[in-house]
C-alpha cells in the first residue's frame, strides 16, 4: 500500500531524481546529456518555488521511499469567457518508478491534484501527456484538444 502526501523541501532530491527519470523516458534527456546542470537548475527552481507555493508537488511513498510524484503550477491569464479569474493550473512531472506502475498510484496522485485545484479559483486544469499516460488522463476526465502551438528557443 502507498501513502500520498504533499511534498516538502525534505523531498527535494527525490523529486529531482524522478523528474530526471521522467525526462529520460520522454526522450528529453538523451545519452550523455549534462544532467548535473539540469539537476542543479531544477534544485534552484524548486528550492525557490516550493516554499512560496509557486510549485506544488505530491508524492507517493511505500515504506518511506518516494516511488511517484506529480507537480502543479498556477498561472494567471487575462480573464476570458468561462474563466473570469483567468487562473489556470498546469499538471506536470507525473512519474511513477516502473516497478510501481499499474497499481493506481498515478491515478491517486492526479485525484489529489484535481481535488486540490477544485478548491481554488482556477477554472482550467491542463497538461501535456505521453502516449503511455493518456489512458489515465482520459479516465479522469481530461479531454484532448488541438489548440496548442509552440516555438522552442533552444
Amino acid at each position: 500500500m502507498f501513502n500520498l502526501r504533499q511534498a516538502n523541501l525534505q523531498d527535494l532530491e527525490a523529486v529531482i531524481q524522478l523528474r530526471l527519470e521522467l525526462l529520460r523516458e520522454a526522450g528529453d534527456i538523451k545519452g550523455d546529456s549534462d544532467t548535473a546542470n539540469l539537476a542543479e537548475a531544477t534544485r534552484k527552481y524548486l528550492g525557490e518555488k516550493m516554499p512560496r507555493g509557486k510549485f506544488l508537488a505530491w508524492v507517493a511513498e511505500v515504506d518511506s521511499q518516494i516511488v511517484a510524484t506529480s507537480g502543479l503550477v498556477f498561472f494567471q491569464r487575462p480573464p476570458y469567457n468561462g474563466n473570469f479569474s483567468g487562473l489556470e493550473a498546469y499538471v506536470m512531472n507525473v512519474y511513477t518508478i516502473p516497478m510501481w506502475r499499474g497499481q493506481g498510484i498515478a491515478t491517486a496522485l492526479l485525484k489529489e491534484i484535481i481535488s486540490f485545484v477544485r478548491t481554488t479559483e482556477a477554472k482550467r486544469l491542463w497538461l501535456d501527456t505521453t502516449e503511455d499516460g493518456k489512458r489515465i488522463y482520459d479516465q479522469l476526465g481530461f479531454v484532448s484538444t488541438s489548440k496548442e502551438m509552440e516555438i522552442l528557443w533552444y
